[in-house]
């Protein structure tokens, strides 16, 4: 059963389609509470334009709730729901609206972080820090069209510190339970026509046991590098630059060697590179960008006492060459189109075997028609089709409506967006996978409604909808292969409310109801496993008068099962979480945060050790 090796691992890692982050710099063209996204066409435009569900975390959000990684902010989304598999740093997984982990793209900086070298190219966010995060955008449901594979369940897109005009530096240092050390910095400035950001983070921990009831401790050390260069050549011509690093050493238990005693140990390096060259024509209506990207990522693992499944040497490299260009063909409509070309390969060695080698090429193209016929109406539909020198083609088709009312205070949203995710090298390559594997595909309908209330101090959001995936890939222990016999309904609401009573004040919340069951094979009628039913948070933040910064957060997660059958149940839990900040002048603040406050008995995936009551304490700097 050596192919069942494959099913053992999962990571991150990349693929390329550029977040022209020098667009989302540009100010909003619908409004003082308009927001700019990028995911929604892959250049930027207003929120309210845009018929598909998108969330923002700002630079200042990851600030406030104290971030250490990525999952801290994303975790309190609508919509989304996270595992994670032991301390920081472990595995973890992160679900769209019910969708597997696989069907999730994830971009830094533009650059598809998705492992090829994976079995299902999941995304492992465990060493992931928020660090020096700007910006995270979360798009909800499937978009293709722009994006391509993966793109089925969501893409979430991450944006490192952008290059400022001025000199800017800041930075933290923060510790706490099991030893924890997390520190950051980041610089920016500009000279003429030239600006650069730099920035690193590191995190170490003594950890607790990744799988419960363990004595040994499972600790980890991770420590990232973000780069960004922009210069504008000449009027309406510049080159962009972005480079991320990311290197992470973790130790984990495994079943293979010692259970929750077990000394193997893991290590990752990432690097996620792009190039671009943006020019525009046509006094700027015609906006053109050009870019290669390249992804790099090597996985290691070392067992010292048991020669096994935890001995491997894999990795994975993706180079993308592509063209994205957005034409304003009048004032009343834009169109949107891009080619791109991306060769993905793989090496996977297990137990010292000689290498099993794998690559193949797509070569794809879309074009996307956004039609704004009426003040405050915004119509976008595209059509996309990829050619696999493996797998063949897909045709993708998407469309979407923003009606924004009353200036903005209301916005109404529908969509029809299409997904897919074409097989990866270790499911659909020899020596171990089926050469004869279709793409997983999903159709997913939205519609929603944005209120806005008292000059936007309350803002209210709600969303329904419905996504049917077929042809999901799925491991068939009696063909000894991947098949594609899977069929996936999932449906529900999410909620979302932001109240600013006065500008000391902010208190949000969010609800989700996901109903996702399998529709095939013996499990049909069945939960997706680690999918909660209901899920929500709930937060509050005041400054108060003395200059003290008061916050709390609670997380709600309802009941869901680990497996597949619905035999092994997981409790809902709550986690509260306590934080406080004080400044000291206008370059230096204290700040504080309790975690799982009422020391919660809780799992995220069965059998796998949680956090109790901890406490961190830092400080930071900018100036």
């Amino acid at each position: 059963m050596k192919s069942l090796k494959y099913l053992c691992l999962a990571s991150a890692a990349s693929l390329a389609a550029p977040a022209c982050a020098q667009e989302a710099e540009a100010q909003p063209e619908a409004g003082d509470t308009a927001e700019i996204v990028v995911v929604a066409t892959g250049f930027a435009q207003p929120r309210d334009t845009t018929g598909q569900a998108i969330t923002i975390v700002t630079a200042a959000d990851l600030e406030r709730q104290q971030a250490v990684n990525l999952t801290d902010a994303l975790r309190t989304l609508p919509g989304a729901s996270i595992a994670q598999r032991g301390p920081v740093g472990g595995q973890t997984s992160l679900f769209l609206r019910g969708g597997n982990s696989s069907q999730t793209l994830v971009l830094i900086d533009g650059v598809r972080i998705n492992d090829p070298s994976s079995p299902n190219a999941a995304v492992d966010f465990g060493s992931l820090l928020a660090g020096n995060a700007q910006r995270i955008e979360v798009l909800r449901g499937p978009n293709s069209v722009v994006w391509g594979s993966q793109a089925m369940g969501g893409v979430v897109n991450i944006e490192t510190a952008l290059p400022t005009s001025d000199l800017e530096a800041r930075g933290a240092l923060e510790y706490g339970f099991a030893d924890t050390v997390l520190g950051r910095a980041n610089l920016s400035g500009g000279s003429g026509p030239v600006q650069a950001s730099l920035g690193g983070t590191f995190y170490r921990t003594d950890g607790i046991s990744a799988l419960a009831g363990g004595t040994e401790k499972d600790g980890s050390r991770t420590w990232a590098l973000n780069g960004r260069i922009k210069a504008e050549l000449v009027p309406d011509v510049s080159i962009d630059l972005r480079g991320y690093y990311n290197d992470s050493r973790v130790d984990f238990d495994s079943a293979y060697s010692g259970g929750a005693e077990s000394l193997a140990v893991a290590n990752n390096r990432q690097f996620a590179g792009y190039a671009g060259l943006n020019f525009a024509l046509a006094q700027g209506k015609w906006q053109n960008r050009l870019a290669y990207t390249r992804t790099d990522i090597r996985r290691r693992g070392t067992d010292p006492v048991v020669y096994s499944y935890n001995n491997y040497v894999v990795s994975g490299t993706i180079d993308r060459f592509e063209y994205r260009s957005s034409y304003d063909l009048a004032a009343l409509a834009t169109l949107g189109f891009g080619l791109e070309h991306e060769s993905t390969a793989s090496s996977t060695s297990y137990e010292g075997d000689p290498a099993q080698l794998q690559d193949t090429d797509v070569t794809g193209g879309y074009v996307q028609l956004s039609l704004r016929p009426v003040q405050g109406v915004t119509l976008s539909g595209g059509v996309r089709h990829d050619d696999y020198s493996t797998y063949g083609g897909h045709t993708t088709f998407g469309g979407n409506l923003a009606w924004s009312l009353n200036g903005g205070a209301t916005v109404l949203r529908a969509t029809y967006a299409e997904g897919f995710r074409a097989p990866t090298l270790t499911e659909g390559q020899p020596p171990y996978g089926n050469t004869e594997l279709k793409p997983e595909t999903a159709r997913n309908v939205d519609l929603g409604i944005e209120q806005s209330l008292l000059d936007n101090r309350v803002r209210l959001g709600l969303t329904w909808f419905n996504r049917r995936s077929t042809d999901l890939i799925v491991y068939s222990f009696s063909a000894g292969r991947s098949e594609n016999i899977g069929r996936v309904d999932a449906e529900g609401l999410e909620f979302a409310m932001r109240i600013e009573p006065t500008d000391r004040l902010r208190v949000e919340a969010n609800y989700t109801l996901t109903d996702a069951f399998n529709r095939s094979g013996s499990f049909t009628g069945k939960r997706l496993q680690l999918r909660p039913q209901h899920s929500g948070s709930f937060s509050v933040d005041w400054a108060t008068p003395l200059g003290l910064n008061l916050g709390a957060t609670a997380l709600l997660i309802g009941d869901s099962f680990d497996d597949q059958a619905n035999l092994v149940p997981l409790d809902g839990y709550a986690l509260v979480t306590l934080r406080a900040s004080l400044p000291i002048g206008d370059k230096l603040e204290l700040y504080g945060r309790v975690e799982n406050l009422t020391d919660a008995q809780y799992e995220t995936v069965a059998g796998y050790g949680t956090y109790g009551r901890a406490a961190y304490a830092g400080v930071r700097v900018k100036w």
